[in-house]
C-alpha cells in the first residue's frame, strides 16, 4: 500500500467524509482534509530506503465538540499504525469561507520503506 492509501484508510475508519489535499465544492460537515509531504531519509543509512511523511490533517466542524472528539479519535487512528513516529504539533486554524466552521489542525510524522 502507499502512504496515502494507509492514511487514508486510518482516517475514513474515523470519519468516512475525509477528503485527500482539499474539500470539494460544497462540502458536508464534519469533514476531515489530510495532506502528505514526503522526503527521503539519505542521511540515516547508507541507500537505507526510507521515507518520512509529514501528515497534516484538517479537522473541519460545526462544533467545538465535534472537534475535541475527532481530533482524539484521529490521533487514535494514526498512532497505531507501524508507520507512525510522532504527532509533531496541533493547534486550532481558521476557516474563512463558511462561518461557524472551526478547524483544528495536527500533523504527524510517518516513516515507509521505499
Amino acid at each position: 500500500m502507499t502512504i496515502e492509501e494507509i492514511v487514508r484508510a486510518a482516517l475514513v475508519a474515523v470519519l468516512p467524509n475525509t477528503n485527500a489535499v482539499a474539500l470539494p465544492a460544497n462540502p458536508a460537515w464534519p469533514a476531515l482534509v489530510f495532506r502528505i509531504d514526503t522526503t527521503p531519509e539519505s542521511r540515516w543509512v547508507l541507500g537505507g530506503g526510507y521515507e518520512q511523511h509529514t501528515v497534516m490533517v484538517k479537522t473541519l466542524a460545526r462544533s467545538r465538540g465535534e472537534i475535541d472528539d475527532l481530533k482524539k479519535r484521529v490521533r487514535a487512528a494514526l498512532e497505531v499504525l507501524e508507520e507512525f513516529l510522532v504527532d509533531e504539533q496541533s493547534g486550532d486554524a481558521e476557516y474563512q469561507v463558511e462561518t461557524g466552521v472551526y478547524v483544528y489542525v495536527q500533523n504527524f510524522r510517518l516513516r515507509t520503506r521505499r
